[in-house]
C-alpha cells in the first residue's frame, strides 16, 4: 500500500509539474501569436495603402508609354481593353496563393506516410515515456485520461476518423456562378479604363464613390432592402460631393494628360455608368451567393481573375479586334497591334509596366483581403478613402517634382478648381462614412456571463427561434459553434451581439478557437 500511494503521489506530482510547462509553454505561444498579429495587420494596412496608390498611378501611366504600332509611329499606349487583360491576370495570382499551402500540407502529408513515427517510445528511469517538450501535452492528457478511469483513448477511440472536405457538385456549380460577377467586374473595368483616358487619376479615384448610391438604389429596388435616415442623408452627401468633383474636373483648365472638355464629359459618364454596373455586380453577389462561406477569398479573387482572362482572350479581345473603331486599323482595339507595341518597345518598356502592374494588383488585393479579415470592412472602406487622398497627393508631387515621360510631366497640377474638388472630396467621405453606420442600432441581445462580470442581452434571430446555448470554457467542456453560423467580416454587428474578446479581433480570436489553438474564456447561455 505505501509503495501504491509512493507511486500515486510521484505520478501527481509529475502531472503538476508537465502541466505547469505546459502552461508556460502555451503562454509564450500565445504572446508570440499575438505580436505576430498585431505586425501583421500593420503590414496589411501599409502594404494596402502602398499598393493601392501605386495601382491607381499606374493605370494612368500605363496609357501614357509609347511603342511602335504596325506602322512604325510612335504611339501611346492607348489599349484599355488589353490593360483589362493585365488586371485579371494579376488577380489570377491569388490562386497560386491558395493552392500553394495546399500543395504543402499534401506534400507533408505524404512524407509522413512514407516515414511514420515509431510505435514504441524510449521511456526514463521512473518508467514514464521520455517524449521531451513537445510531447508534454500528449503525455499529460494520457495521465489525467487514466486518473479519470479513461481507457486511453475515451469515448473518441470508437468514433470513425471524420472524412476529409470534398467537394460536391453544388460546390462546383457556385465555383462556375462566379463568372457572371466576373462579367460584370470586366465590364465596369473597361469602362472605368477608357474613362480614365480622359480625366486626372484623382477624378477617377473619386468618381468612383458613386457606387454607394447605386448600390443603395439597387438594395432597395430588387433585395426589398429598408433605407434609414442616415441612408439618405449619406447619400445626399456623396451626391453632391459627386457633383462638385466633377465639375471643377470640366472647368478646370485641360492638362496634357486629360482629353478635351468632351472628352472629360464622357470619360466622367463612363466612370459613373461603370459603377452603377458595379453596384449591379454587388446585388448579384449578396442575393445568389450567400451559400459560398465554405470559399477562401483568395480562391474566389483567383477564380474571378482565371475567368476574367478567359473571357478576355476569348471571346472580347477577339471581338474587339473586329469591331469599328478608333484604334489602329479602324478596329475598336486592335491587338495586333497591341502586342507589336508590347514587343518593340524601347527598352521594352511597356512590358515593364504591365508586368509591374500586374504585380501590384496581386498583392493588392491579397492584402486587402488581410486587412478586412483583420480588421473588418468598415475599416478598409475608411483605407480607400485615405488611398485616394494619396493618390491625388503623389499625382500633385509626381508634377511639381518635374517628373517626366517623354519628355511631358506626370501627375497633375493644383489649379483655382481643386479648391472644388477637394471640397467635394471631404463631402464625399462624410457621406460614406454616414452611409456606412446607418444600419448602426442598439442590437437586441441574449443574457450571457463572462468571467467575472454579467451582462443582460438579448438576440432575437430572423426566424424567431431561441438561439442555440454555447458553453466555451474549458478545452474538454468546448462545444463547437453551429456549423450553419457564418463568422465572416459581413457578419461582424451579429458577432458583437455574443462575443466580447476585448482588443483582440474578433474574427482572429474565432479563426483560432475553431483552429484549436486558442480557448476564449467565455460562456455564452441561453
Amino acid at each position: 500500500t505505501i509503495n501504491l500511494l509512493c507511486f500515486e503521489d510521484g505520478r501527481s506530482k509529475e502531472a503538476a509539474a508537465l502541466a505547469h510547462r505546459s502552461e508556460a509553454k502555451r503562454e509564450r505561444e500565445r504572446e508570440k501569436r499575438k505580436r505576430f498579429t498585431m505586425l501583421a495587420k500593420w503590414i496589411a494596412v501599409v502594404g494596402m495603402l502602398t499598393f493601392g496608390t501605386v495601382s491607381s498611378i499606374m493605370s494612368k501611366i500605363n496609357f501614357e508609354v509609347k511603342g511602335l504600332n504596325l506602322d512604325g509611329k510612335l504611339v501611346p499606349f492607348h489599349k484599355p481593353w488589353f490593360c483589362v487583360l493585365v488586371m485579371f491576370i494579376g488577380m489570377s495570382g491569388c490562386l497560386a496563393i491558395y493552392v500553394a499551402p495546399l500543395a504543402w500540407e499534401a506534400a507533408c502529408g505524404k512524407r509522413r506516410r512514407i516515414n511514420p513515427p515509431p510505435s514504441r517510445r524510449s521511456t526514463g528511469d521512473n518508467g514514464a515515456p521520455d517524449l521531451g517538450p513537445a510531447g508534454d501535452s500528449a503525455y499529460l492528457e494520457s495521465l489525467l485520461a487514466k486518473d479519470n478511469g479513461g481507457g486511453g483513448g475515451g469515448d473518441d477511440a470508437d468514433e470513425p476518423p471524420l472524412d476529409p472536405p470534398s467537394c460536391n457538385c453544388s460546390q462546383v456549380t457556385q465555383m462556375l456562378m462566379i463568372a457572371i460577377p466576373t462579367a460584370f467586374d470586366l465590364i465596369a473595368t473597361v469602362l472605368m479604363s477608357i474613362g480614365l483616358l480622359y480625366v486626372t487619376v484623382s477624378i477617377y479615384q473619386m468618381m468612383r464613390g458613386a457606387e454607394l448610391i447605386f448600390a443603395a438604389i439597387f438594395s432597395v429596388l430588387f433585395l426589398g432592402k429598408k433605407l434609414y435616415k442616415l441612408h439618405y442623408c449619406g447619400i445626399a452627401l456623396a451626391l453632391i460631393g459627386i457633383t462638385m468633383v466633377g465639375t471643377a474636373s470640366v472647368l478646370g483648365p485641360e492638362q496634357n494628360n486629360t482629353g478635351t472638355k468632351q472628352e472629360q464629359i464622357l470619360g466622367i459618364s463612363l466612370i459613373i455608368l461603370s459603377q452603377a454596373i458595379q453596384a449591379g455586380q454587388i446585388c448579384f453577389e449578396e442575393h445568389f451567393m450567400k451559400s459560398m462561406d465554405f470559399m477562401k477569398p483568395t480562391l474566389v479573387v483567383g477564380l474571378e481573375g482565371l475567368f476574367g482572362v478567359l473571357m478576355q482572350a476569348l471571346i472580347v479581345l477577339p471581338v474587339a479586334q473586329e469591331l469599328p473603331g478608333g484604334d489602329f486599323g479602324g478596329k475598336l482595339e486592335n491587338t495586333r497591334d497591341s502586342l507589336h507595341m508590347i514587343a518593340c518597345s524601347k527598352d521594352h518598356v511597356i512590358l515593364v509596366a504591365l508586368g509591374f502592374t500586374a504585380v501590384v494588383m496581386l498583392f493588392y488585393n491579397v492584402l486587402g483581403m488581410q486587412v478586412t479579415g483583420h480588421l473588418g470592412a468598415l475599416f478598409r472602406s475608411i483605407l480607400e478613402t485615405t488611398r485616394t487622398l494619396l493618390a491625388w497627393i503623389v499625382g500633385l508631387a509626381l508634377y511639381y517634382g518635374n517628373v517626366t515621360l517623354y519628355g511631358d510631366p506626370i501627375g497633375e497640377a493644383w489649379d483655382n478648381y481643386s479648391y472644388l474638388q477637394l471640397a467635394g472630396f471631404v463631402i464625399l467621405v462624410t457621406g460614406t462614412l454616414i452611409y456606412g453606420h446607418g444600419d448602426s442600432r442598439p442590437a437586441p441581445h441574449d443574457d450571457y456571463t463572462i468571467l467575472g462580470s454579467e451582462r443582460s442581452h438579448r438576440h432575437l434571430s430572423s426566424s424567431g427561434s431561441a438561439t442555440q446555448a454555447i458553453s466555451i470554457g474549458t478545452a474538454a467542456n468546448r462545444v463547437d459553434p453551429s456549423p450553419n453560423v457564418s463568422f465572416t467580416p459581413s457578419s461582424m454587428s451579429r458577432l458583437n451581439a455574443y462575443y466580447d474578446f476585448g482588443s483582440v479581433s474578433r474574427s482572429q480570436q474565432m479563426n483560432n478557437y475553431l483552429a484549436g489553438t486558442e480557448t476564449p474564456n467565455i460562456i455564452v447561455s441561453q
